[in-house]
């Protein structure tokens, strides 16, 4: 699938540059399918909101990295304590977050962005022109969702 080309991965770039954080952006571009899960969006987003950042801009996993995964489990999780069940779903949680890292160079927020330090502190950056010219995140949402579009196919056309 050509990432620029997929309809999910550009509803989450446009959710981001409508101010989501990067972990809300990703689901929400699931809208849908979520509420054909029996989940209600406006309930997820609230779950989703402390991802953003790298959790908190603690700058570790990226938020739309986080999602990415949060879809993968509700398409393919588990839930028993079933070893198996686990190793299927990490490997395909692990396929997907490598193909992630591939396409963009990491799935660690503060490496996405070229940042230093490992933490910010928790004050969110004001969402200006400036801000949405520097931050690349609105890209990374896109490839997430884009991701989950392109192996889930034929589970979202159900």
């Amino acid at each position: 699938m050509d990432f620029e080309q997929s309809i999910r991965g550009n509803k989450a770039r446009e959710n981001f540059n409508s101010g989501y954080n990067c972990s809300q952006s990703v689901l929400l571009a699931y809208e849908d399918y979520l509420q054909e899960k029996g989940l209600d969006p406006k309930t997820v987003l609230r779950m989703a909101s402390p991802m953003g950042g790298g959790i908190s801009r603690l700058r570790e996993i990226c938020g739309a990295v986080s999602s990415l995964c949060l879809l993968i489990g509700l398409a393919d999780g588990y839930d028993t304590p079933d070893d198996e069940k686990k190793k299927a779903l990490y490997t395909q949680v692990q396929k997907l977050a490598l193909q992630f890292k591939e396409h963009q160079g990491s799935i660690i927020c503060r490496e996405l962005l070229g940042l230093e330090q490992k933490h910010d502190q928790p004050t969110p950056s004001k969402r200006t022109k400036e801000y949405y010219a520097e931050r690349p995140c609105a890209d990374f949402c896109a490839t997430a969702a884009a991701i989950f579009e392109e192996h889930y196919l034929q589970e979202l056309s159900k």
